[in-house]
């Protein structure tokens, strides 16, 4: 016989809904983009979840025992579906690739227990006792449920943490605005698990308690807040799918599909998030250095540091000796600024660096004890990544790393060390032809453009502003546009927009209008987005902080 109630009824009609509703966007809608899949699924798998837990409550599996034919440990399989979802979105899907066959253990493990459960149940509990299999059902399968979901909880964690890390070149508004969305459905998830846990101990210290009324509110709490995260993902998810869209423009702008095979431009894609940083640091912050130790120093210490290495070093090549000298360098060989620790220089054709050398080809070992080439530079470490760095089909230097672990370096590794030495490329073929002389004359009409849009239609007040899209507004290259604003106005692209930003925030605090108006909002509405960023731009463009400069001039 069925037992119904209200609060049963109320949740299996909920669970049936919510899972009705999100099957029909997925089948009835073309969903392109992988993450609003991934987090459909994420949400179908845990309506699935409820649902056969509510029909044990209701009497479904002992009336009717042929359900028990599709029940499965979904409880298991929706917390790996999240962290898809959340590397997706995080544009790190190499990351749950690289994991997610271990993330299956627990659902493949429980996969086996439920199917000799059910075969048991069909032959009348002959291989395992009703009370064996009631006790995997409601002890071994919810602690150990809960247990995982606390664990992925925490991955996901470290996951957001470390992507809001990678985007450090950012303020910490626009970093916040990345992942707000998704650490909203964290916190909400940790929050469900505590309630969960907090139902579970209930349990256990109140002997008075049990069967699975207790759940409920739990159940309805899981319901309600997967309805809004549903409700929320779809004009969220859509907007998300169009930045990503305008970035897969600017992506392949770039220039990238014609300088990489698309296996490689593909891994490149995977790892999207760190691509553009790296992609943003070369068509920004390198435009104002003009010489070739300081450059290279940069990429190293404000690039290659963005990808968590151990140690890595930059050798350019000597022609006339044939040897490749240490020119630059992050981690332990680093002793001081322009400086390395006991530089070396190697022999062309000597050790894998050599290799490289004489070679053009990349070398990526992942366990150099086996490797006679090796050559120890400090200390000895296991895996060593190696790519040469060209101009003009010209062998000029190798970019190499190594790490003390095995097999630590990886496909994405070696795509990322290709991009940044293509890049490194351009710029030392900007520095030579800066050499030959590049006359850019003072009335330059491009130029005249920028100041227009500068002074005009004031769009240094958007804090996003960016010299690819200036550029791309104006019909030219973002590497030109560099060249002629540090050329005509003696400033790279970043203190060319703070100096009209500061020109506004001083006419403004000198204003009596704006008196009483806090210094703070003063610089936000100019275009900066942090107050660390507008302190440390006024004082530099006027020698004094923002709040000492309204006193000095009342």
């Amino acid at each position: 016989m069925l037992h119904w109630n209200l609060y049963n009824t109320t949740i299996f009609v909920g669970a049936i809904g919510l899972l009705c509703l999100v099957l029909y966007h997925i089948f009835t809608r073309k969903i392109s983009d992988q993450t609003t899949r991934y987090f459909f699924w994420f949400v179908v798998l845990t309506a699935i979840a409820i649902l056969q837990y509510i029909s044990f409550d209701i009497g479904f599996s002992r009336k009717f025992k042929a359900i028990m034919l599709f029940f499965f440990p979904f409880e298991f399989l929706a917390p790996v579906i999240f962290t898809a979802f959340t590397c997706s979105y995080l544009q790190n899907e190499a990351l749950f690739q690289k994991y997610k066959y271990y993330l299956l253990i627990p659902f493949i493990v429980f996969f086996l227990i439920y199917t000799v459960v059910k075969i048991n149940v069909f032959v009348d509990y002959t291989i395992l006792s009703r009370k064996t299999v009631s006790n995997i059902r409601m002890e071994w399968n919810e602690n150990l449920a809960l247990l995982f979901t606390f664990i992925i909880e925490v991955w996901n964690y470290n996951i957001i943490k470390n992507y809001e890390k990678s985007l450090g070149e950012l303020s910490y508004q626009v970093v916040i605005r990345k992942t707000k969305w998704l650490k909203n459905i964290y916190i909400t998830l940790i929050l469900l698990s505590i309630f969960w846990l907090l139902t579970l101990l209930y349990i256990k210290i109140d002997d008075n308690v049990g069967g699975n009324d207790t759940y409920y509110p739990l159940w309805i709490a899981y319901l309600v807040c997967y309805y809004i995260f549903f409700i929320k993902s779809i004009t969220h998810l859509e907007n998300i799918q169009k930045e990503r869209n305008a970035e897969e423009k600017t992506f392949n702008l770039s220039g990238l599909d014609e300088l990489f095979e698309p296996e490689t431009i593909k891994i490149l894609k995977q790892n999207q998030s760190q691509v553009i940083a790296i992609l943003s640091y070369f068509a920004t912050s390198l435009f104002d250095k003009n010489k070739t130790k300081e450059v290279l120093w940069d990429i190293l210490e404000n690039c290659i540091s963005r990808l968590q290495l151990e140690d890595c070093v930059l050798y350019l090549l000597d022609t006339k000796r044939m040897v490749l000298q240490q020119e630059a360098a992050f981690g332990n060989k680093k002793e001081a600024t322009f400086e390395i620790y006991k530089p070396k220089e190697i022999p062309v054709g000597k050790g894998i660096v050599g290799s490289v050398a004489k070679t053009g080809n990349y070398e990526l070992i992942k366990d150099t004890s086996k490797d006679k080439r090796y050559i120890i530079d400090d200390k000895v470490r296991l895996s060593e990544l190696a790519v040469p760095i060209f101009i003009e089909d010209t062998l000029v230097g190798v970019l190499d790393a190594e790490h003390s672990e095995r097999n630590f370096f990886t496909e994405n590794h070696l795509c990322l060390f290709q991009l940044i030495a293509k890049l490194t490329e351009n710029k030392l073929l900007q520095l030579q032809q800066q050499k030959k002389g590049l006359h850019i004359a003072d009335d330059n009409l491009y130029y005249k453009k920028i100041c227009v849009l500068m002074e005009e239609e004031k769009r240094y007040r958007d804090p996003e502003i960016k010299l690819a899209t200036l550029s791309k507004e104006i019909n030219i290259s973002a590497n030109y546009l560099s060249q002629l604003i540090n050329t005509l106005s003696g400033h790279n692209f970043s203190d060319f927009v703070n100096s009209y930003r500061i020109e506004e925030i001083k006419a403004k605090l000198l204003h009596p209008a704006f008196a009483e108006y806090p210094v703070l909002s003063i610089g936000l509405e100019a275009g900066f987005n942090s107050k660390s960023a507008f302190y440390n731009s006024f004082k530099k463009h006027t020698g004094m902080s923002p709040t000492v400069f309204r006193e000095k001039h009342p």
